[in-house]
C-alpha cells in the first residue's frame, strides 16, 4: 500500500511518526495521521479543510496537540514502515489496527474512481473520517463543523455519472423515433423501479432482522450507486413514458408470487427481482450508452456477492445460535485428560468446543477428535476442528477453523460442503472485511490480550479496538480471543463483544467448570451464582 501513495500522502505519514515520537507512543494512531494531514499545509486534504472552514490550529488544540509537531522528521522515506535507509534513522513505528483501517478505507476511496489510482492526502483524510474504528469525530471537539465534509467525502470520489460516448459502430437508441424510444423507456423505467424496490426489501431485511451493520451498509451503498447509474438516461424521458394502468403485466401473477412462506423466501425472491431487473437495464440499456450498461453489469454481480453473503449469515446464525462461550482444548497428553477438560467445560457452560491439535500424527488427531464429537453431540453442544477441513469431515465436526495461513475459505467449502460451519481468524479490519466476504460462517476477533497458550509479540496484538470495529461492522457471530480471563472480561464485553473463546482460563483453571460457568455468568449479563444452575456447580471427582 505505501508506494502506491502521492508524494504528499507519505509526507503525511512521516509527519505521523514524528506525532507518535513526539507524545512517546509505541504505534502511530489514527490522532497521529490527521495531526500529520495538518502539518502537510500544501495537500488536498489542507485545501479541503480550509474550504470547509475548519482551522488546522482548532483542529490540533480539539486534540491536544500543538502546531509544527511534524516538521523535525528526516526525509520521506526515512520514517515509512520498512528498514530505516541508515543506522542513523529512528526505527520506524507500525501502524496501529485503527491506522491500518483508515488506510484501508482510503484505498477503497482512491480506487473508486481508477483502480490504478495512487492515494492521496484527500483520500487519507477521507478514510480517517468515514472508518468506524478510528472514532476521531468523537474527539474532535464540537465547535468543529465536520458534517459538511464528512458529506462531500462520501461522493467526492464517486465515478462519473455522466455518459461517455458510445462506442464506434454502436450507434446509441435513436430518439427521434417516439414509439421506439417510449418503448424502451418503458422497459428502462419498470426496471429501475424494480430494482430499486428489490434492494430496499433485502436492506429491511438485513437491518431489522439480521442487524446486520456491514450487511445494511453495502446493501445501501448499492442502492445509491444504481441512483447514480440511472442518472445516465434521460429521467424525463422515462418517467414521462411510464403507464401503469395500461401495463398488461399488472394484471398478470403467478400463484408463487402470491406465496411467501417466511422472512427468508422473501429475501431470495427481492435478491431474485433486483439481479433480474439490473440484467434487463443492462440489455436494454446497451441501446442507450454501452458505458452506462456497463455500470448495471457491475451492480448484477455486486448483487449476487450481496445475496451469498446475507444467506450464509442466515445459516451461521442458524448453525451457532445462542453459543457464547467457545473453549479451545488441546496439548493434552493423554486421551483421558482431554475428555475430562471437555467434560468439565461443557458441564459449566461452554456451547462450542474447538478442538485445537499440533503436531499429533492425523490418525490419532482423528481418534480424538472423534471423541469430542461424541461428548459434544451429547451436550447438545457444538464442535469445531481447528486447522483440517479434512478431518472435521471425517470426524463429523459442526465446522472447520481457518487462520490467516491455513487453506482459504473456498478452497475449505470444497471439502466440507455446504453445510458446515468455516470460521475464519482475524488479526485487523482488513482482514475482518475479507473473511466476510470470503462467505466466513463465523469469525475469531483477537488476540485481545497476551494470551497464555500463544505467543504473540506486542505490535500482533488487535487490542480491545479491533474488538469495537468488528461490533461496528458486522452481526455474523464473531467471538472475541486471546488472554481472556474472568478478571478482564468485562472489558470485552464493554467493547461490543457478546460471544468469547478461551483456552488458558478454563482448560489451566484448578476448577475448569466452575472457570466456565463464572465466564459464562458474566457474558450473561449475571455474576456468577445468581442462577441456581449454577450456584451449586461441582467439579466432581477425576
Amino acid at each position: 500500500m505505501y508506494e502506491a501513495m502521492t508524494p504528499g500522502a507519505q509526507r503525511v505519514l512521516t509527519h505521523a511518526q514524528a506525532r507518535a515520537r513526539q507524545r512517546n507512543g509505541t504505534a502511530v494512531e489514527p490522532v497521529d495521521l490527521l495531526a500529520g494531514l495538518v502539518d502537510e499545509e500544501e495537500s488536498l486534504a489542507a485545501e479541503l479543510l480550509t474550504r470547509f472552514g475548519l482551522d488546522p490550529t482548532a483542529i490540533l488544540k480539539s486534540l491536544g496537540l500543538q502546531a509544527g509537531g511534524g516538521s523535525d522528521e528526516p526525509a520521506v522515506g526515512a520514517a515509512l514502515p520498512g528498514p530505516p535507509d541508515s543506522a542513523s534513522l529512528p526505527a520506524p513505528l507500525p501502524l496501529s489496527s485503527d491506522s491500518k483501517s483508515a488506510l484501508d478505507h482510503a484505498a477503497s476511496r482512491a480506487r473508486l474512481r481508477d483502480r490504478g489510482a495512487d492515494v492521496g492526502t484527500e483520500h487519507l483524510l477521507a478514510g480517517l473520517l468515514s472508518a468506524p474504528s478510528t472514532q476521531l469525530a468523537d474527539r474532535l471537539g464540537p465547535e468543529l463543523q465536520l458534517a459538511p465534509l464528512r458529506d462531500h467525502l462520501e461522493h467526492a470520489f464517486d465515478p462519473p455519472a455522466e455518459p461517455i460516448a458510445p462506442l464506434e459502430g454502436m450507434p446509441p437508441l435513436d430518439l427521434s423515433d417516439p414509439v421506439r424510444s417510449v418503448e424502451i423507456a418503458r422497459i428502462l423505467d419498470a426496471s429501475a423501479n424494480r430494482a430499486r424496490e428489490g434492494l430496499r426489501v433485502a436492506e429491511d431485511y438485513v437491518r431489522f432482522v439480521l442487524d446486520d451493520p456491514g450487511l445494511t451498509r453495502r446493501l445501501k451503498e448499492v442502492r445509491h450507486r444504481l441512483a447514480e447509474a440511472l442518472r445516465g438516461f434521460d429521467v424525463d424521458l422515462l418517467i414521462g413514458s411510464r403507464d401503469t394502468r395500461g401495463d398488461v403485466g399488472t394484471h398478470i401473477m403467478t400463484h408463487s408470487e402470491g406465496v411467501r412462506e417466511n422472512p427468508r423466501a422473501v429475501l431470495t425472491a427481492n435478491f431474485k427481482r433486483a439481479a433480474e431487473a439490473l440484467r434487463t437495464l443492462e440489455e436494454y440499456g446497451k441501446l442507450v450508452d454501452v458505458w452506462v450498461a456497463g455500470r448495471f453489469e457491475v451492480l448484477r454481480y455486486d448483487v449476487y456477492t450481496l445475496e451469498k453473503l446475507t444467506l450464509s449469515a442466515i445459516q451461521a446464525y442458524r448453525g451457532l445460535g445462542d453459543a457464547r462461550l467457545m473453549v479451545l482444548v488441546g496439548g493434552l497428553r493423554t486421551l483421558g485428560d482431554l475428555t475430562w477438560i471437555v467434560g468439565e467445560a461443557l458441564a459449566g457452560g461452554a456451547d462450542v468446543i474447538q478442538l485445537r491439535e499440533k503436531g499429533l500424527p492425523d490418525r490419532e488427531l482423528l481418534s480424538r477428535a472423534r471423541e469430542v464429537r461424541i461428548l459434544t453431540a451429547q451436550a447438545k453442544a457444538r464442535f469445531i476442528l481447528n486447522d483440517r477441513p479434512d478431518l472435521a469431515r471425517l470426524a463429523s465436526a459442526d465446522g472447520v477453523h481457518l487462520g490467516q495461513d491455513d487453506v482459504s475459505v473456498r478452497d475449505a467449502r470444497r471439502i466440507v460442503g455446504p453445510n458446515m460451519l468455516i470460521g475464519v481468524s482475524t488479526h485487523d479490519r482488513p482482514q475482518l472485511d475479507a473473511a466476510i466476504l470470503s462467505g466466513a460462517g463465523y469469525l475469531g476477533v483477537g488476540p485481545v490480550f497476551p494470551s497464555a497458550t500463544k505467543d504473540f509479540a506486542e505490535p500482533e496484538l488487535a487490542g480491545l479496538a479491533h474488538v469495537r470495529a468488528a461490533a461496528e461492522a458486522t452481526s455474523l457471530p464473531w467471538f472475541a480471543i486471546g488472554g481472556i480471563t474472568p478478571e478482564n472480561v468485562d472489558r470485552v464485553i464493554e467493547g461490543g463483544a457478546t460471544r468469547i473463546a478461551v483456552s488458558a482460563s478454563v482448560v489451566r483453571a484448578d476448577r475448569p467448570r466452575l472457570a466456565a460457568a463464572r465466564l459464562r455468568a458474566r457474558l450473561e449479563g449475571r455474576e456468577y451464582g445468581e442462577d441456581p444452575e449454577t450456584a451449586d456447580v461441582d467439579d466432581g471427582d477425576r
